[in-house]
C-alpha cells in the first residue's frame, strides 16, 4: 500500500515497557545491573582470571576489600557493548598481557552505533504529540537496496515526544511572555514535527573501545571510545535530506528547521565491539557466542552482532542471547535446543 503521494506507508515500531520487576532483581530493562552501594557507586571490583590457556575464573574483591575467586563451568559476560570489553581489557594478565579473548587483538573493535540527523517543521493541521509510545512509527523502504554500494541505509523515525518543553524553554529564551507566549506555545506544542534518520554504519576495526588512563571512583580505567562518521554514512543522510523535505511538503510543514550541518545524534544502539563470527582473526567469539580463546566464557548482548544495519539491536542482541543460552544449557545437558537452532552454521 502506497500513500496517493506515491510516498510508501509507516510502519509500526515495537514498544517494551516492563509491567511487572524481575523476581528478586527489581524491574527489568535495557541497561545492566550492578550491586550499588547507598552512595551510588558500586562496591565491588570484578576481573576475570584465567589459570589455562583456554579456561578461566571470575576473581572479585568485596566492599571490604576482600578476594574471591569463583569457578564454573561456563561464565557468560552480559555487561554491554561498552562495559564487557572494558571487563575483557582490564583483566589482562601476565597469561594475557592484551586481556581475555584478546590473542587477535578483537575485544573493542568495529564499534558501530546509528547516528541521527533531524528536521524540526511545523505541520499545517493539529498533531499534539505526546500521546502513546515516543517512536511509533517508522518509514523502512531505504534499508536495502543497489545504492548500499553508493551511500549508507537509514530507516525513518517519526517521534512523538511532546513539543512543550522544547518549545518553552526556545520561547523563554527568546524573550516571549504573557499573552504572546501561551499563543505562541499552545501552536507549537499542537504543529511541531520532527522526523529523523537511522543511519547505518559499517564495521570499522579502528572505531573501538579501548581503556582509558583516566580511573573510576574504583580506580579501575574507564573505556574509551574512538569513533568517527565516514563518507559513506554522512552521503546517507545527504540522501535522507530529500526524504525529509518532500514529508514536510506533504504535510503542509512551514519554519523547517534541520540539526546543524555536521551533528549527529547517537541512539546508544551499540553493537560490534565483540563481534561473532567463525574466523577468529576478525572476531571474538563463535555463532553461539563461545570465545575463540576460553571453551567456557560465553559473549551476550548487542556487542556480539557484527552489523548494525538499521533496526535497534536491543531485541536482535536478546534473540541471539537466548539462542546461545540454549545452546549451552544443551551442551552442558540441561535440555535440548529447540529445533530452529539445531545445526545451525
Amino acid at each position: 500500500m502506497v500513500h496517493p503521494s506515491g510516498f510508501p506507508p509507516t510502519s509500526p515500531k515495537p514498544s517494551l515497557r516492563a509491567s511487572r520487576p524481575w523476581p528478586g532483581e527489581g524491574w527489568a530493562s535495557d541497561c545492566v545491573s550492578w550491586p550499588f552501594g547507598t552512595d551510588g557507586v558500586c562496591p565491588w571490583r570484578i576481573y576475570l582470571h584465567s589459570s589455562a590457556q583456554s579456561r578461566f575464573a571470575a576473581l572479585y574483591y568485596d566492599p571490604d576489600k576482600g578476594s574471591h575467586r569463583v569457578t564454573a563451568k561456563a561464565f557468560v559476560v552480559a555487561a554491554n557493548g561498552i562495559e564487557s570489553p572494558r571487563l575483557l581489557l582490564v583483566s589482562a594478565s601476565d597469561q594475557f598481557p592484551h586481556g581475555l579473548a584478546n590473542s587477535t587483538d578483537m575485544v573493542g573493535r568495529h564499534l558501530m552505533d546509528h547516528p541521527s540527523t533531524s528536521l524540526t517543521f511545523d505541520s499545517d493541521e493539529e498533531l499534539w504529540l505526546g500521546r502513546g509510545p515516543q517512536s511509533p512509527s517508522s518509514i523502512n523502504v531505504m534499508r536495502d537496496g543497489p545504492f548500499r554500494s553508493e551511500h549508507a541505509a537509514y530507516r525513518l523515525d517519526f517521534t512523538n515526544i511532546s513539543r512543550v518543553d522544547g518549545a518553552t524553554t526556545s520561547l523563554i529564551a527568546a524573550g516571549v511572555y504573557g499573552s504572546e507566549f501561551q499563543t505562541r506555545l499552545r501552536y507549537s506544542a499542537a504543529h511541531q514535527l520532527n522526523v529523523k534518520n537511522v543511519l547505518e554504519v559499517l564495521p570499522d576495526p579502528e572505531r573501538r573501545v579501548t581503556l582509558s588512563d583516566q580511573k573510576d571512583a574504583m580506580g579501575i580505567p574507564k573505556p574509551q571510545m574512538h569513533y568517527s562518521i565516514d563518507d559513506y554514512t554522512r552521503r546517507g543522510h545527504e540522501r535522507s535530506q530529500q526524504d525529509f523535505r518532500r514529508i514536510a511538503d506533504l504535510m503542509g510543514g512551514t519554519n523547517l528547521r534541520f540539526s546543524k550541518d555536521g551533528d549527529f545524534a547517537n541512539n546508544q544502539h551499540i553493537c560490534g565491539t565483540l563481534s561473532m563470527g567463525t574466523d577468529s582473526q576478525v572476531s571474538v567469539c563463535d555463532q553461539w557466542g563461545r570465545t575463540h580463546d576460553h571453551d567456557n566464557l560465553f559473549l551476550a548482548g548487542t556487542g556480539v552482532l557484527p552489523t548494525c544495519a538499521t533496526c535497534n539491536s536491543t531485541e536482535n542482541g536478546l534473540a541471539v542471547a537466548l539462542r546461545s543460552m540454549d545452546h549451552l544449557l544443551a551442551e552442558q545437558g540441561s535440555g535440548a535446543p529447540p529445533a530452529s537452532t539445531q545445526g545451525a552454521q
